[in-house]
């Protein structure tokens, strides 16, 4: 009778363990997905894949200009961000869709990007692509404006050798290039080097303080561009 009885409360102590503990008893997830359940929160959008217009392309549209990028996963909106590369003046829109058509001034630069959204607090951001928007076709067009690489805006560095390196682009691809860098501590008004034949320059800057310049593009039409003022600081 005695044994009966023993088994009888292990048979109900075991029960108990099963009901509370599950399975295999306390994992340590503490209630946390690992990967093998439903995530614990929305996962983050990926970024879109542009396709019209084409990177440093020349678009002819009459009206307005008609923007398609790929759909992304996690995706439920998508914000474009054109931004005219001479008055620096920026248009946003956002839709569910994966195309828009917006018009725009003719005879100018642009640059486009996606920003991909849900309901995370996450956002992806595509490429960015330039276009020029001639309206009417055109046997030259300015270089697009330099985009400064080096140093990052607003970067802090230590004095000494710096270098200077930026990247930049044309719709006419046969065109040959030089630049005028101005450098100072006030405006970047003032000429550091005329036709500099490279996207890359080494100097050397002893005082510490804010630096501020820019780059002039200039093609052998006598087009040009200015990549606008960036600014950077060295400390000793």
């Amino acid at each position: 009778m005695k044994n009966v009885k023993l088994k009888s409360i292990i048979l109900t102590f075991s029960i108990l363990l099963v009901s509370c503990g599950g399975s295999g008893g306390d994992d340590g997830n503490n209630g946390v997905d690992n990967g093998g359940g439903n995530p614990t929160g929305p996962v983050a959008p990926k970024a879109a894949t542009l396709s019209k217009p084409a990177n440093n392309s020349e678009c002819l549209e009459v009206e307005a200009v008609k923007f398609e990028w790929n759909k992304s996963d996690d995706t439920t909106s998508y914000t474009i961000i054109i931004k005219n590369l001479l008055t620096q003046e920026k248009i946003s829109q956002t839709t569910a869709s994966t195309n828009v058509e917006i018009t725009l001034t003719k005879g100018f630069p642009y640059s486009w990007q996606i920003i991909s959204t849900n309901t995370s607090s996450s956002t992806a951001s595509s490429a960015k692509w330039k276009f020029y928007l001639s309206g009417t076709a055109q046997k030259n067009h300015a270089p697009f404006p330099a985009d400064i690489l080096t140093p990052k805006p607003g970067a802090t560095l230590a004095v000494g050798n710096i270098q200077l390196s930026w990247s930049f682009s044309d719709v006419d691809t046969s065109d040959s290039h030089t630049f005028d860098i101005y450098l100072d501590k006030k405006d970047a008004s003032t000429l550091n080097v005329s036709n500099y034949t490279t996207n890359k320059r080494n100097i050397t800057l002893n005082d510490n303080g804010t630096y501020y310049w820019r780059v002039i593009t200039k093609d052998n039409h006598g087009s040009t561009s200015d990549s606008g003022v960036s600014t950077f600081v060295l400390v000793e």
